[in-house]
């Protein structure tokens, strides 16, 4: 009897830990979910212009990039759960200065900067606990439990938080959060803790200097590429005529293979490196990494670029905007509970395949949905399935990493995993938005240039700019204005950017569905079994 109510009693705690777990997962995941739906009320509020809407939507990923890796480290340097603590925080604090910032780049360079660096303790302190707390099955579910929380988040943050930021405004939306941090940080009491080693590693501090040095020159180079230009200078800022985006991303990944070199001599004399060679060479572990950032990859797709056409092209709020994402939020906490519960036999293989495939046919069919005037239904359509694609990737990334790994290298892997997925979101931003930029920009000028109802000024004024910028109607009517005197040409050229729009949008889906189907090479690196029905 005294067995059986303490298998029943462990049990309780093992799930309470998951549920704790969870909601930490469903605040960060509804704080980047807010941000996405927040375009409309940070243009009104702030006047920011749509790349430094972007920067808002990328500034967490960039910041928590460059310090997950670190914040792996942390966890067994600190412990997973006083780690998971400090981060939740930071994440609190950052939603009381997002919610007084008085203009955008406080928000952008104070209070993102903020929820970055408290996700980078907090997400790899979940993975590192669950890795520790929960094998087999348990397992599966438990990383899968994870993806439907971020579906959750998903589905539920961006109606009630886009309803909130449209009927009580930006302050008491962001402190809402806030609260929602506070509350997850009081009920970490239950979390049950992963014994650590007591000979606790030495910080590598170089280590660490060149892998936030590497991922952030990596990562805002990337990121910035839409504006500076991808190979080719754009502005008038350029090096020896390159883009400065290039630049940095080229000397970023030289810095990041001096980080390698530097920690395989530090693992070689006895230190524990920040990233560990049975993790970082692991063929297996590395497409475990790819599928997870691939999953970002896929989630950011409606919130850069499906939400923010709605808005400016449609005219939808933040809240009817947030309506739209139900389709695939439920798609993704649907699936991602069904694999391992019902479907715990499939290989991961197949698994990952289709998730591949679904999330390619999905970008395209999205990409349909979109109209001159609006949307249509294969837009909710195309979100739902790369809802449950998604999904799919969520159920088997994280269990594929941690399967070839040791107990400590897995829990460990929590920040390079973490990692990964935020450079996978930044570059699938990037690669969206270079795409965007350049379809935007070559389609008006090529539609200017052959409409010979226009005036030849006109037509050398629009080819001699350097971009034209994603605007709505009425903001591109505006900056016309200053450009053009003749009210009619100004209608045509309205109409002109309509189609430019359209086909931009457009475009950056194709460019999604394209980068997920090139990785359906690597999935020979992956065991021809399933690993959700891995034994105890």
């Amino acid at each position: 009897m005294t067995n059986s109510n303490t298998d029943s009693k462990s049990n309780s705690n093992k799930w309470t830990t998951l549920l704790v777990l969870c909601a930490a997962q469903v605040g960060t995941s509804g704080d980047n979910s807010t941000v996405g739906v927040a375009a409309a009320t940070l243009t009104k509020l702030f006047g920011a212009s749509m790349d430094q809407i972007q920067m808002a939507n990328a500034t967490y990923s960039l910041i928590a990039g460059a310090m997950m890796i670190a914040g792996g480290l942390m966890g067994l340097i600190l412990g997973w759960r006083k780690s998971f603590r400090i981060g939740l925080v930071l994440l609190a604090i950052s939603e009381v200065v997002a919610a007084f910032s008085p203009d955008i780049n406080t928000f952008i360079y104070g209070a993102r900067v903020l929820t970055g660096a408290g996700a980078s303790l907090t997400i790899p302190a979940v993975l590192g606990l669950i890795a520790g707390n929960y094998q087999g099955k348990d397992q599966a579910i438990a990383f899968s439990a994870l993806a439907a929380a971020s579906g959750v988040a998903a589905a539920a943050m961006p109606v009630l938080f886009g309803t909130l930021l449209d009927v009580a405004g930006f302050k008491v939306t962001f402190l809402t959060l806030g609260v929602i941090f506070v509350l997850v940080l009081l009920a970490s009491s239950k979390v049950k803790d992963v014994e650590v080693s007591k000979n606790k590693p030495k910080l590598d501090f170089i280590g660490i200097l060149l892998a936030a040095v590497g991922l952030l020159l990596v990562i805002v180079g990337t990121l910035k590429m839409p504006i500076w230009g991808m190979i080719s200078a754009i502005t008038s800022f350029s090096v020896m005529g390159f883009s400065p985006a290039i630049v940095m991303v080229i000397v970023g990944l030289l810095v990041l293979v001096a980080l390698l070199g530097w920690e395989k001599r530090y693992e070689s004399k006895g230190g524990l490196a920040l990233i560990p060679a049975k993790i970082i060479y692991n063929k297996q572990v590395q497409t475990g990494l790819f599928i997870g950032a691939l999953f970002w990859v896929g989630s950011a797709a409606p919130v850069s670029i499906t939400v923010p056409y709605m808005q400016l092209v449609g005219g939808l709020s933040a809240a009817q905007a947030g309506l739209t994402l139900i389709g695939m939020s439920i798609g993704t906490i649907s699936v991602a509970m069904l694999l391992p519960a019902k479907l715990s036999h499939v290989k991961v293989r197949t698994v990952c395949g289709l998730s591949l495939i679904g999330a390619a046919t999905a970008a395209v069919t999205m990409a349909y949905g979109l109209e001159l005037g609006g949307t249509n239904s294969l837009l909710i359509l195309g979100q739902t399935l790369m809802g449950c694609s998604v999904g799919a990737m969520a159920s088997q990334c994280s269990i594929i990493v941690t399967d070839a790994l040791e107990p400590r290298e897995a829990q460990q892997s929590g920040g390079i995993q973490a990692t990964v997925r935020n450079i996978g979101y930044a570059i699938g931003i990037a690669i969206m938005g270079v795409t965007m930029l350049t379809v935007m920009t070559s389609g008006f000028k090529d539609q200017v240039d052959q409409n010979e109802s226009l005036t030849a000024e006109t037509r050398t004024m629009v080819s001699e700019m350097v971009t034209v910028p994603y605007l709505s109607d009425n903001d591109f009517s505006v900056l016309m204005q200053d450009k053009v005197a003749d009210a009619n040409e100004i209608e045509q050229l309205v109409v002109i950017n309509q189609t430019a729009r359209l086909e931009s949008a457009r475009s950056g889906l194709f460019a999604v569905g394209i980068f997920m189907l090139l990785f359906l090479f690597s999935l020979r690196n992956l065991p021809n079994r399933s690993l959700m029905a891995k034994s105890e």
